[in-house]
């Protein structure tokens, strides 16, 4: 039979007296406090910290008391906490967000690039399949001309060629018309 050390035994009892005697006060405190649902945990951790104290032979008065000042120091931490992860902003924070201005394209540049973008797919498909298939893999892909040069089955000079005169016709095409002054 394992050998029992009193002063252990009298903390416990001791603690498990002041359970007994305020945990439903401490509950309904906490409840006012930070709500029913968090209330229950962080009456438990008050008592778990009330038993620290008392082994680490902090002496104190009136029991409840203390008791009552954790539970409201751990209220007052948790309510904080809460705050922070749910803090509304202020007014000066709202508009310093309106006031930043917006760098994306407004729906007139977005109209253009999607009219860009369809001219270009005109553009390549204008082109006789083996330049456009070198265009595709040069500049969309990012292959280099060596390996487009190697998967078509051409020479380098041909790639470099055909990469050219696709980029010189989609110029061509996409480059706006002038109107006369």
């Amino acid at each position: 039979m394992p050998a029992v050390d009193p002063a252990h035994d009298g903390t416990a009892s001791r603690l498990a007296s002041l359970y007994r005697s305020h945990c439903e006060a401490l509950l309904r405190f906490l409840s006012r406090k930070v709500g029913r649902h968090e209330a229950s945990d962080l009456m438990h951790e008050a008592f778990i910290r009330v038993a620290r104290s008392e082994q680490g032979q902090i002496v104190f008065n009136n029991e409840r008391a203390f008791l009552f000042q954790i539970a409201a120091n751990l209220a007052v931490d948790h309510n904080r906490a809460q705050m922070r992860q749910s803090r509304l902003l202020m007014p000066v924070e709202i508009d310093d967000l309106l006031a930043v201005a917006d760098e994306g394209p407004g729906p007139d540049r977005q109209a253009l690039g999607r009219l860009d973008l369809q001219r270009l797919g005109a553009a390549l498909r204008e082109l006789p399949p083996r330049r456009a298939e070198a265009f595709r893999l040069s500049r969309i892909e990012g292959l280099s001309h060596a390996s487009i040069a190697a998967r078509l089955g051409v020479s380098l000079r041909t790639v470099e060629a055909e990469v050219r005169m696709a980029l010189d016709h989609c110029a061509d095409r996409l480059r706006p018309s002038r109107i006369p002054d």
